[in-house]
């Protein structure tokens, strides 16, 4: 796999992630690419570097980082998915429901994105 190839892969990983920091506790995209820096432990400029295709090589230990928190991130959505699945069950929630359909159906696409994201680990 050539660096340019595995950048990309690492961009549209910090990308997914930013995104999904700025859904899930709001503020502009800079203030969420600054909490993701903060929990991957990398300078907030790093990652800006990486969206703007400024990097010149791609860090082994950034890369790991960013693939362990699409992982942890995958894993807690699919968690959290499974809870609110048991929680409708628990309220009587027939399985016809659209609410169970809308709930399986996205938990279907996390599992998915799941196996995807341990294919390319493993590639």
């Amino acid at each position: 796999m050539t660096t340019v190839t595995l950048i990309d892969r690492a961009r549209q990983v910090a990308d997914d992630l930013e995104a999904r920091e700025q859904r899930r506790n709001g503020g502009s995209r800079s203030e969420a690419r600054a909490r993701l820096a903060r929990r991957l432990r990398v300078l907030p400029g790093t990652l800006y570097n990486l969206a703007r295709n400024r990097l010149k090589k791609l860090d082994a230990e950034l890369r790991d980082r960013l693939t362990a928190a699409a992982v942890r991130d995958l894993q807690s959505e699919i968690a959290s998915l499974n809870n609110a699945l048991d929680v409708a069950h628990q309220m009587g929630l027939a399985e016809d429901h659209p609410n169970i359909s809308k709930i399986k159906g996205h938990l279907a696409s996390a599992q998915a994105l799941f196996g995807e994201a341990y294919e390319k680990g493993r590639a």
